[in-house]
């Protein structure tokens, strides 16, 4: 078996571990759901969004995060678990429950030189260099949003005349493998920035005809020169990233 032949579009037969049975006393989910991939930062929010935290938390295989409901309740949000076999977990056992969009917030590092941190980024297409997309697309297909959800943030974002940059990032499992060569050659080809999850997402709402969207928040700039350590801004970020998450859950309440 090739390497990247793990997707079978034949086979129908059910999962072995199934999403809908690991946690069968959670009850109906909301259609939107939101996943922001950093920890410790929605219950920080409740006041400021009116999020009422559920008194059940969203149980997956491979463990649980606290559910969060907007006050309309049309709405719940998550945490995502950095990587995206954990992350793609919880989102499809949400999709099990009744979720029927997927919207998220990410973190992504700045592999563009003109990025800098707290800027936008809206993937139209994410090169896969994890694992896990390749279980539920063909290894030809590209990583891709909703055509639709894509166009209606990118409207909402001009609305709000929120400045972004839109284009090809890349989702990667090994980031001790994030060379230099690796980031340039990813420059040459025009890649923007790269995270851990969002190819993912993309494959597995793809896969459950769910659509989905996604918005980075760049984390950190990345120094090619080898002359400068890596650092991240986290406290510059995490005002950006409070920012993107009022704004995607905005959005999402519109569906």
């Amino acid at each position: 078996m090739d390497t990247f032949d793990w997707f079978d579009s034949e086979d129908q037969t059910p999962s072995v571990i199934r999403p809908e049975l690991q946690d069968k006393a959670g009850g109906q989910l909301p259609p939107n759901l939101l996943v922001v991939f950093a920890k410790d930062v929605l219950d920080g929010l409740r006041a400021d969004l009116n999020l009422t935290r559920s008194d059940r938390d969203l149980y997956f295989f491979g463990g649980s995060t606290a559910l969060y409901l907007n006050e309309s309740k049309t709405v719940v949000l998550i945490e995502g678990t950095i990587s995206a076999p954990i992350g793609i977990s919880a989102i499809q056992t949400a999709i099990s429950r009744g979720v029927t969009r997927v919207f998220v917030v990410g973190l992504c590092g700045a592999v563009d030189n003109s990025l800098a941190v707290g800027n936008l980024v809206l993937p139209s297409e994410c090169v896969r260099e994890e694992g896990t997309s390749f279980h539920y697309i063909a290894s030809n297909k590209l990583a891709v949003p909703n055509v639709e959800l894509r166009q209606d943030l990118e409207a909402y974002l001009a609305k709000l005349a929120r400045p972004y940059r839109a284009g090809k990032t890349v989702s990667t499992d090994a980031p001790y493998r994030q060379t230099t060569q690796t980031e340039l050659n990813w420059r040459h080809n025009g890649v923007l920035g790269v995270d851990m999850e969002m190819s993912a997402v993309f494959a597995l709402c793809e896969h459950q005809k769910t659509p989905s969207v996604g918005l980075f928040v760049v984390s950190d700039a990345h120094d090619l020169t080898e002359t400068v350590d890596w650092e991240w801004n986290r406290d510059l970020f995490r005002r950006t990233l409070r920012d993107a998450i009022r704004m995607m859950l905005d959005f999402a309440e519109g569906y």
